[in-house]
């Protein structure tokens, strides 16, 4: 199969616009350049964009090639649940450079291994797709690869060879469908010989192409943007990136097996391949009718009833780079989520932490409220439910970024904790972490103001125990019987029914814990008077905590309401034991002297209540309603909490060293152990038994449930690994702890033989003109070797939402 040429034409006016934009940026600060462009496309197997909002859209489909109708019912594009795949996902990821992705179609038959690699100024990058037929398939196996692009026109080829280019003019609010488009396009191919699986080429001026090829047995085909990257580059990183794993994340003694440095180097590029560049608008409501309050009794009815009379308004577009939860059930930003996403990112590259930090940010408003999930635009929209769509500005959310990636972000540009992860800027350049935490400060306190006032419980209309401080108590808004998703624990028991006059135990000790946050950010910029108003607030929900949600019967903390009416409605306590319980020491309020601690960790130890052998159960095992209904917060094991409690329970083991430890001291030490090693077991097994990381476990049988390929905040797990447990270890880390009051130290520190042939496809892209942002991109396809059968075997970073370079903002 011979060499042959496609060439996209219509030059355009603005082609030095991309370049002019790309060359001012380097000239600032070369960092920038390595976050222009990514897979931020997490939701397809494969799909490349920059962070720049509507501009080229590159993606990767596959399907069988036997014949046209096997090619439209096989067609992959978008990552799914149940998609026949043997395991998919990134063996190795660096951000700043590239990395390698396997794909085990079990039902084609075919092993797909996608190579990306970027430039080192950023300009250009690099896709290399290679399959193989999987042991028991046919070694002259069919495989259909198509690339598809959202850019402008293109002109075929005269070479013969058995490749085809479509085209199309779609609305721009359906550019991302290439799947459905495409099957569009063969339905409606003038060819009816279905036979033929290739389709008759029809390049025009169109704003969605497709460029298919059919191969037989083993291939590699590769696309390239810009000027083609260095290949050596690749094999450095598959050299490198071992060690410099270990040195992020070094692992305990334990730990140490080829299998464990496998499985960290997985875990972590999963992770980090989730990183998605989103845009689009969003729906809120903005009404605030007065039944939004939820003051009556029956708010929950009210405010359902109000939902369907109100007038939804659709925001203008935003940008947001995020982490994603899973790529095939929750390709978008969660805000809960991102602060555990964060935490292992700011070990491994503080830059890229920090962008995706102040881009959360950027999707304030005015008040200080951040939609708890961002769904932006029709894509994004088009995983979802109408009713879960639009976003409520009442609702909060856990406060993650306050309370877990501000302490370690603090810790990294301190001092107070190291950093081994690639080479940051904020590290580097003299001040450059005060300035950053300035700009910050601002934002976070307005963040964390509207979470008190929004969530703020009544201490006026219901009756309180005595010894309770004013103020410092909440409530999570949106509740119904069924669910608290504001929470993030959606189906956790709660009273039932839901009261005005309620207060939740874990709402509270997420306040205490933001005020705990805010006020060492204060210390740490001068800020004084405002550290010693957070420490007064601190106080006041830590004092709370005790007198109003500590049952002395039960001997946990628990969720209160009122029953009865004026004048004898009394305060009652609600206790289903479970997260919610142990939510005052994951959130580090309780020190290792605290009365309430020794109880706490009966319960966390009792096998017959919370400690599965695959982790803490998220619901005691005793209570009426575990496993019941929807059951995703009632028993099953969720990672993210047992991190903090693994992490806490080793910090109150360590307070107060080197004076002997107390027994219960001894006791959070030894739990805390055994926690460990139950998490990072039942992780890895699954993930070796499955070739997935879940979103969370069966505390029955370990195994993962609903939804794979949930890298998200499970990834947390590697900072487990890296614990010991010796004493002179402990020793020496509490050395450098302040104190028996040291809330940020509890936080994660962070084949057959065959002959082959090629072909070879350079395609050049000149301009791609969009209606509403003027810009020009040029860029060219590579090399395309066919093997016909072979061995068996808001605006983004350039509108300053992500300010790697110092402008101002």
């Amino acid at each position: 199969m011979g060499p042959f040429q496609v060439q996209l034409l219509a030059l355009g006016i603005l082609l030095s616009t991309w370049f002019t934009r790309a060359v001012a940026a380097t000239d600032r600060d070369v960092l920038v350049d390595w976050q222009t462009w990514g897979p931020y496309r997490p939701n397809l197997y494969f799909g490349v964009r920059p962070q720049i909002p509507e501009t080229l859209l590159m993606g990767l489909m596959w399907a069988s090639g036997d014949d046209r109708y096997r090619l439209t019912e096989t067609i992959r594009d978008t990552c799914e649940q149940n998609d026949g795949m043997k395991g998919y996902g990134w063996t190795m990821y660096d951000p700043r450079v590239g990395g390698s992705q396997a794909i085990h179609d079990e039902e084609l038959g075919v092993d797909l291994t996608t190579d990306f690699l970027k430039t080192e100024d950023g300009h250009g990058w690099t896709v290399r797709v290679a399959g193989t037929p999987r042991p028991g398939a046919p070694t002259n196996l069919k495989t259909s690869i198509i690339f598809h692009l959202a850019l402008e026109g293109m002109d075929a080829s005269k070479e013969k060879t058995l490749y085809s280019v479509k085209s199309a003019q779609v609305p721009e609010d359906k550019i991302w469908q290439a799947k459905s488009v495409y099957i569009d396009l063969l339905d409606n191919d003038d060819s009816q010989d279905y036979r033929k699986v290739v389709p008759s080429s029809n390049p025009h001026h169109g704003n969605v192409h497709f460029v298919h090829f059919n191969f037989i047995g083993s291939f590699v085909a590769t696309f390239t943007y810009g000027h083609s990257p260095n290949v050596t580059r690749l094999s450095d990183i598959r050299s490198t990136f071992p060690s410099q794993v270990d040195k992020a994340f070094p692992r305990a003694s334990q730990f140490q097996e080829d299998k464990y440095a496998d499985f960290s180097q997985a875990v972590l590029s999963n992770l980090l391949g989730g990183l998605a560049f989103l845009h689009g608008d969003s729906k809120v409501d903005f009404s605030s009718p007065p039944d939004y309050e939820e003051a009556d009794v029956e708010f929950w009815q009210k405010e359902e009833s109000a939902v369907g009379g109100v007038s939804i308004t659709t925001t203008g577009p935003t940008s947001l780079l995020s982490f994603t939860p899973s790529r095939p059930s929750f390709p978008r930003g969660f805000l809960w989520d991102e602060g555990f996403h964060l935490l292992p990112v700011m070990e491994w590259d503080l830059d890229l932490a920090v962008s995706v930090f102040r881009s959360w940010l950027d999707q304030m408003d005015k008040n200080g409220w951040i939609a708890r999930e961002q769904v932006l635009g029709p894509e994004a929209r088009s995983r979802m439910t109408p009713q879960f769509q639009t976003q409520y500005p009442h609702h909060a959310n856990p406060p993650t970024l306050l309370v877990l990636a501000l302490p370690s972000l603090l810790q990294k540009l301190t001092g107070e904790s190291s950093y081994s992860g690639l080479p940051s800027k904020y590290l580097a350049i003299p001040n450059a972490g005060k300035v950053l935490l300035k700009q910050l400060y601002p934002l976070l306190d307005k963040h964390y103001q509207w979470l008190r006032r929004t969530q703020a419980g009544d201490f006026t209309a219901y009756p309180r125990p005595e010894g309770a401080a004013p103020v410092e108590g909440y409530r999570w808004r949106g509740r119904t019987p069924k669910h608290t998703l504001a929470s993030g624990l959606d189906d956790y028991p709660r009273a039932n029914p839901p009261h005005p006059g309620e207060l939740h135990a874990d709402a509270l000790a997420w306040v205490g814990a933001s005020a705990y946050a805010m006020m060492q950010l204060a210390q740490a910029l001068g800020e004084l008077d405002a550290a010693d108003s957070y420490r007064k607030q601190l106080d006041a929900a830590r004092n709370n905590l005790d007198v109003l949600h500590w049952d002395e019967s039960q001997k946990s903390y628990c969720d209160a309401t009122i029953v009865g009416t004026d004048p004898t409605a009394q305060y009652q306590h609600i206790c289903h034991l479970g997260y919610v319980s142990i939510f005052p020491l994951i959130m580090g309020l309780v020190n290792a002297d605290h009365p309430h601690v020794p109880a706490v960790l009966d319960l966390l130890s009792d096998e017959t209540k919370l400690l599965s052998p695959f982790g803490l159960r998220s619901l005691s095992k005793a209570d009426h309603l575990y496993r019941k209904d929807e059951d995703h917060w009632r028993g099953t094991v969720w990672m993210n909490l047992n991190v903090l409690a693994v992490q806490r329970l080793r910090t109150l083991g360590m307070q107060g060293q080197p004076d002997p430890p107390t027994p219960a001291q001894e006791k959070a030490l030894s739990l805390a152990a055994d926690l460990r090693d139950r998490v990072v077991k039942t992780v890895y097994e699954s993930y070796e038994e499955t070739g997935f990381v879940w979103g969370q476990y069966d505390d029955k049988t370990g195994k993962g449930r609903h939804s794979r390929a949930s890298t998200g905040w499970t990834a947390c797990v590697i900072l487990l690994m890296g614990l010991e447990f010796t004493r002179d270890r402990l020793a020496h880390e509490a050395d450098e702890l302040h104190g028996d009051d040291s809330y940020l130290a509890a936080l994660p520190t962070s084949g057959m033989t065959t002959r082959t042939a090629s072909a070879t496809l350079a395609v050049v892209l000149v301009v791609l003109l969009f209606r509403r942002r003027l810009m020009g991109l040029v860029a060219y396809m590579g090399t395309c070797l066919g093997v016909p059968g072979g061995p068996q075997g808001r605006g983004g970073r350039s509108g300053e939402a992500i300010d790697l370079d110092g402008r101002e903002r």
